[in-house]
């Protein structure tokens, strides 16, 4: 079996050797973009701690030769909790576009997002939180892309996950009927390894839809988590969207979605940006209600508001923000996420024996530049 160390070394030497044979006179650019962000994290006593948030994306724009195409991304940052400084290789992939198949290997984005804030059925779970994008994202892995015809797609996708030596397998297939965005996806998870407990392996397979009824724009989603008993846990969703343009240019965007999933599968899809406190309760249905409002004010700035709920212990973060576009590269952001509920509820203080206590509210401002 190809290990995951062979498997970075062999596309990274495939990678450097197809860079070096690029004639001369090739263009080749760099582009990317500079953020550095004030972050005020206030406890349940009220005091405020404050770390400062830098990060730098690099990425290469490789010219294309013999339907072959190169992407080199890497996106450095500091730890601002243990001060230390990370990267992240983003893309290191080789694409090779033949007559009926598309071949991807290396270090690359996967993520079957369909228009969710949340999506139980993802490649993998958490990639995408609420449009912002985790590391969980990026994965080591072969996709092979199928197009059947215009609107019909197959797509295979082979990983090798950090926290396991054994391989992760994803298929999806895709079309469109009658103006609708239909998918089935199934992931195979091997078992893992995280901080020292094993994850079992794992199953899931999901039907995901997205249309527009009218003026609102329909999804959904609906599947089963599978266990090693043969036991199968429902997950479904449901949301919908509306936009309106008024006559002086500004736009209004809402967004409305409904998640019902048991609570030991529901860490998980929450990602990193909420770390409530879960337990592994099979028996017991979570459901949460998220809400996103967006209004444009002019073409440089716009307001947001979102809300994740939870309607079984009525616990709930709630995130406004504000973006300005100073100028053609440099743009500010202000956002902020105050958590409600009592002791030991989702979206509340963790005083359970090992969840640690959640902060009462983080406020981030900062700075991007694109180059």
């Amino acid at each position: 079996m190809i290990t995951k160390k062979y498997f970075n070394i062999t596309i990274l030497f495939i990678f450097f050797f197809l860079l070096g044979a690029i004639p001369i006179s090739a263009k080749i650019d760099m582009g990317g973009e500079l953020a550095a962000s004030l972050i005020n994290i206030v406890d349940n006593e009220g005091q405020i701690s404050t770390y400062l948030e830098t990060g730098l994306d690099l990425e290469l724009f490789l010219p294309s030769f013999d339907n072959t195409q190169a992407k080199f991304e890497m996106y450095f940052f500091n730890n601002y909790i243990s001060g230390g400084f990370d990267y992240l290789i983003k893309k290191l992939y080789l694409k090779h576009k033949f007559e009926k198949l598309h071949l991807t290997v290396g270090r690359q984005p996967i993520s079957w997002s369909f228009g969710s804030m949340l999506n139980p059925f993802d490649f993998s779970l958490g990639a995408v939180v609420m449009e912002e994008e985790t590391g969980i994202k990026y994965q080591d892995a072969i996709e092979g892309y199928v197009p059947l015809n215009w609107n019909t797609s197959v797509s295979v996708v082979a990983a090798f996950p950090e926290n396991s030596q054994d391989i992760k397998w994803g298929l999806r297939g895709r079309t469109v009927i009658e103006g609708y965005d239909l998918t089935l996806n199934y992931v195979q998870e091997p078992a893992m390894e995280i901080i020292g407990t094993i994850i079992p392996t794992s199953k899931r397979i999901g039907f995901t839809g997205k249309g527009d009824l009218g003026p609102l724009g329909i999804y959904g989603a609906v599947g089963y988590y599978f266990k090693d008993n043969n036991n199968a846990d429902l997950a479904y969703l449901i949301g919908a969207d509306y936009s309106h343009f008024f006559e002086a240019g500004n736009k209004v965007y809402l967004q409305l979605e409904y998640l019902s999933m048991k609570q030991g599968n529901l860490s998980s899809i929450l990602g990193p940006f909420f770390p409530g406190n879960i337990t592994d309760n099979s028996d017991e249905n979570v459901g949460l209600l998220l809400g996103l409002a967006n209004y444009e004010i002019d073409e440089f700035s716009q307001i947001s508001l979102m809300t994740v709920s939870s309607l079984n212990d009525k616990s709930m973060i709630i995130m406004p923000g504000y973006r300005n576009q100073l100028s053609n590269n440099l743009s500010f952001n202000f956002d902020t996420a105050v958590c409600f509920g009592k002791d030991s509820t989702l979206f509340g203080p963790g005083l359970s024996e090992g969840i640690p206590k959640r902060p009462k509210a983080i406020i981030e401002a900062g700075f991007t530049y694109t180059f």
